[in-house]
């Protein structure tokens, strides 16, 4: 039985051996983005190729090594940051592909009034969002951009004296900023 025992567990090992997986990571932006995987920073250009990382994940005759590698994503203008992880198995191979999720705007205070309050809202939605900017937006300035999420349709805009101007449908795209140019 001892002999049975052992020559199973030889026979086990020989089955084992170590298989190669590659996370390939893809920059789709055509910007430069910062991404850290498997404890490693990658700033990929928007020419640069694809950073790859190889894992050897032991493979045996019944399972195999399964690790999960996180992945950080830093923020931009139009790029959420992102923190997940990804699954490697052995002899399996992995890409993501970086893409724009956001949109930029840009406020354009032409008007005599502060802006105040800056809301968006999506089409079918009764509920405006939060107030967008964090400072006013003083009459004659060309304010910063923001990022925010592409699926807004309207924008409605309360100058500091709490006068409400009338909605008006606005154009986002992911990875390009729109300029509102408010006219009081």
């Amino acid at each position: 039985m001892r002999k049975i025992i052992v020559f199973l567990t030889v026979l086990f090992l020989l089955g084992a051996c170590a298989k190669q997986s590659e996370l390939t990571i893809y920059n789709d932006t055509g910007h430069s983005v910062k991404v850290i995987f498997n404890g490693t920073i990658h700033h990929l250009l928007s020419n640069d190729p694809p950073a790859v990382e190889i894992f050897y994940l032991n493979s045996f005759i019944l399972f195999g090594e399964t690790i999960n590698v996180p992945i950080i994503i830093e923020r931009q203008i139009y790029l959420e940051p992102k923190n997940f992880t990804i699954e490697m198995k052995p002899n399996k191979d992995k890409s993501y592909h970086v893409e724009f999720d956001r949109a930029g705007l840009q406020i354009n205070n032409v008007s005599i009034y502060p802006i105040g309050i800056i809301q968006l809202r999506k089409d079918g939605d009764e509920e405006w969002s939060e107030n967008v900017i964090e400072e006013i937006l003083y009459s004659e300035t060309l304010g910063q951009v923001f990022s925010i999420t592409p699926d807004y349709d309207f924008i409605k805009i309360t100058d500091t004296f709490e006068n409400e101007y009338q909605e008006e449908l606005i154009e986002l795209n992911a990875g390009e900023t729109t300029t509102y140019i408010f006219t009081g």
